[in-house]
């Protein structure tokens, strides 16, 4: 996967000239958008935005968030300005970028907000396909939360967990490394595509001692499986014993369905910016800033943690009680642009680690 995502980076010499061309002749809207914003105060710069937003009638979203997450938010989006038709689009992380990347070299520019995973930052910013923009809501956001230069922008971060089976398991244990004891010997799973989670047990033990977990979990007997909900829905089941790096939100859905499973949330707690990126060349600038502050909001940001288990962006926003009960407990929040720079580096040594 990851080879084919850098194949697109380098596509050939006649299609990149060939975009650049169409990208010239096509103009940077959202550059001249912002200069015609420039020295207004904030009420004036909304007004103009409305107005022109309106005029230009849609925007386009395209991003990795499932849309029933998005959905609250955009719902209130399009009450405030029912003549804007938005257009949510939902892909996984990667090959949403790939599909934009190749677009992008081709001339085609449809999107005018991008949210995919992390790991793919880099290769969005060094394929020209996303552009800076520093909203004025980012002034109240998280700095971890946040490129300061506008590449990027998290509206809430994914929480990394453990979840047991409570028939079996009185409590999940506080640290991924109790898996190491023989007593969980071929009882438990990993992802074996979890990168950005295997990314950060490295930044938070260092490079060496988090190999030295992952081959001890192999060890172990570890069970080898792809994909959170489906991980946590075994446990649940009692199919599994206990899961590591899973999403709490995932564990919430067990937890409201009444599931018999037990989690904790390992110290330092483990966040995954989910972010959003501002296309280079939006078909609808001013719509696409609009919706791109309307995102940042305390009113939008609110509706992903009042009803999700999800790291919030900003302060003062309603949390459920999983999120409640993490708040004043040490926090890595994973870098965006040194994980996607060092993703390809992660990807071969957590699959060199998992075939041992």
């Amino acid at each position: 996967m990851f080879t084919r995502f850098l194949s697109i980076l380098t596509i050939a010499v006649s299609l990149s000239f060939l975009g650049s061309v169409i990208e010239l002749s096509y103009g940077a809207p959202l550059d001249e958008a912002l200069k015609t914003l420039r020295g207004l105060s904030a009420k004036e710069r909304l007004a103009r935005i409305e107005n022109e937003a309106r005029k230009e009638g849609s925007v386009r979203w395209a991003s990795s968030t499932p849309q029933a997450w998005a959905e609250p938010a955009l719902q209130i989006f399009r009450k405030r300005y029912p003549t804007i038709k938005v257009e949510y689009m939902r892909q996984s992380g990667r090959v949403l970028a790939e599909r934009i990347i190749r677009e992008h070299r081709a001339g085609k520019y449809d999107i005018d907000i991008v949210g995919t995973s992390a790991v793919t930052f880099a290769g969005m910013k060094d394929s020209g396909v996303i552009a800076p923009y520093v909203s004025p809501e980012a002034a109240q956001l998280r700095p971890n939360m946040i490129d300061p230069a506008g590449w990027w922008v998290a509206y809430f971060g994914n929480i990394q967990a453990i979840v047991c089976n409570r028939a079996r398991v009185k409590s999940a244990p506080n640290d991924w490394k109790d898996f190491l004891d023989p007593k969980w010997k071929a009882e438990f799973s990993i992802d074996d595509t979890r990168y950005e989670w295997f990314y950060a047990l490295q930044q938070i033990y260092g490079r060496e001692e988090g190999n030295r977990i992952i081959t001890g979990f192999r060890q172990n007997g570890v069970n080898l499986r792809r994909g959170g909900t489906l991980r946590a829905q075994l446990v649940g089941a009692g199919e599994e014993l206990c899961g590591l790096g899973v999403y709490l939100n995932n564990v919430r859905d067990l937890t409201e369905q009444n599931a018999p499973v037990t989690y904790s949330v390992p110290e330092p707690v483990i966040v995954v910016p989910v972010i959003n990126m501002m296309a280079k060349l939006p078909p609808h600038p001013y719509a696409a800033i609009l919706l791109y502050d309307f995102i940042l909001t305390p009113e939008a940001t609110g509706q992903y943690t009042r009803a999700n288990a999800m790291a919030p962006a900003r302060d003062n926003l309603p949390l459920v009680k999983e999120v409640v009960e993490l708040q004043g407990k040490r926090t890595y929040v994973v870098d965006v642009e040194a994980s996607s720079r060092d993703y390809e580096k992660t990807v071969k040594e957590y699959n060199s680690l998992l075939k041992k």
